[in-house]
């Protein structure tokens, strides 16, 4: 793995290069994925368990819930943007 990223530093082969930057961005956006629903699972969860623990408090909690849930979605939408960008190379 390493001798094919020599070669494609020091001799520029596209062809390399270019599927190395498809392989990053598909990792990449694999990583994007689990974070996000790892995330949103956690918020989830443990909303769960604070409305358990104090029903009074569910609608705040739920508000709460979805705004960073929203904020973890938008963050996630906008990552995967750039690492399929950065493989198509729209950012050179």
């Amino acid at each position: 793995m390493f001798e094919m990223l020599t070669l494609a530093a020091l001799e520029g082969y596209a062809g390399i290069g270019a599927g190395l930057a498809i392989l990053g961005a598909g990792i990449g956006i694999g990583l994007l994925g689990a974070g996000a629903g790892r995330g949103i699972g956690n918020i989830g969860g443990n909303a769960v368990q604070s409305v358990a623990r104090q029903p009074e408090a569910a609608g705040q909690i739920f508000v709460q819930m979805i705004i960073s849930a929203a904020l973890i979605e938008g963050f996630t939408f906008f990552g995967i943007i750039w690492a399929g960008g950065l493989a198509a190379g729209f950012f050179e």
